[in-house]
């Protein structure tokens, strides 16, 4: 009995710390971590027994790693990303996705943080849970927007621990039209394409490329932008890649946007054409 109630005590103060940390005004971040909290916060978390005890908990990390620097720092220290990722394991959804919100914020603190999380292993269970959801699911925002967060900033990651998630991002590409998935996966895939001609290959075999030529007429500038900047990308590899690239209509979709209003867009069309000019005679 008085186990039953330590925990039922346990989870209303996490639920109403999470309330607290969720102010968006001002939320006592620091305090909280002040108190020595976090460690406590991490050990729930570890609480395979107690659902909602851990979910409450993942939210709580989620919003301290929404924080400064420093916040995101002290979750690094005290373990909390190795305990996230093992979390993803979960056979409860909504504790995933809190797991997924959580890891996503710490690794859009800096790219040496991003690796870390990274190489904890976090790539792998992310786009498998993507692939068994359903398009349009509350989920797939979520996880979509952690996924593209490991692919993006410069220096770029290692290709061979984030290319697991390239064809999990292409197939919600390819699936979801919500601007907020479409804008962060174009520009994850942007990044992706431009560390290499050994990756144009493995982008290709997603069958993604028909999409982004689809959404270069998006009227959202920053999804044509970097739709026109990963077809870009393409087209600078080998004779092959580049014929694929026109069969499916890339020239046609180009010459329809070398007169928008956008100097930012003609540029990017340009550099486009060039790198088409660059193949074969009955290419150019």
């Amino acid at each position: 009995m008085i186990n039953s109630e330590n925990n039922l005590y346990q989870l209303f103060a996490t639920i109403g710390f999470r309330r607290l940390l969720s102010f968006e005004e001002n939320p006592p971040l620091q305090q909280v971590i002040d108190s020595n909290l976090v460690p406590k916060f991490i050990s729930f978390i570890k609480r395979a027994d107690d659902t909602k005890l851990q979910f409450e908990a993942a939210w709580c990390l989620t919003n301290i790693a929404s924080g400064e620097h420093d916040h995101v720092q002290v979750l690094i220290e005290k373990g909390a990303v190795g305990v996230l990722v093992n979390l993803l394991s979960s056979p409860h959804i909504e504790v995933i996705e809190q797991a997924i919100w959580a890891l996503g914020n710490i690794a859009g603190d800096n790219t040496r943080i991003r690796d870390m999380v990274i190489m904890a292993g976090a790539v792998t269970p992310i786009a498998e849970a993507l692939d068994r959801t359903p398009a349009g699911s509350c989920f797939v925002r979520n996880a979509s927007w952690t996924l593209s967060n490991f692919c993006r900033g410069r220096p770029g990651p290692e290709f061979n621990l984030i290319k697991r998630g390239i064809p999990s991002l292409a197939k919600v590409l390819i699936e979801n039209d919500q601007e907020e998935i479409l804008t962060d996966i174009c520009w994850a895939l942007s990044y992706i394409s431009d560390g290499g001609v050994d990756r144009i290959p493995f982008i290709i075999e997603t069958n993604v490329l028909p999409r982004l030529i689809q959404l270069l007429e998006h009227p959202h500038i920053a999804i044509s932008v970097a739709c026109l900047r990963t077809i870009g990308n393409i087209l600078t590899g080998d004779d092959a890649e580049t014929q694929y690239a026109l069969e499916q209509g890339t020239l046609e979709a180009l010459n329809r946007l070398i007169s928008h209003n956008r100097k930012a867009v003609r540029k990017e069309v340009c550099w486009s054409v060039s790198n088409i000019t660059a193949g074969n005679a009955n290419q150019i």
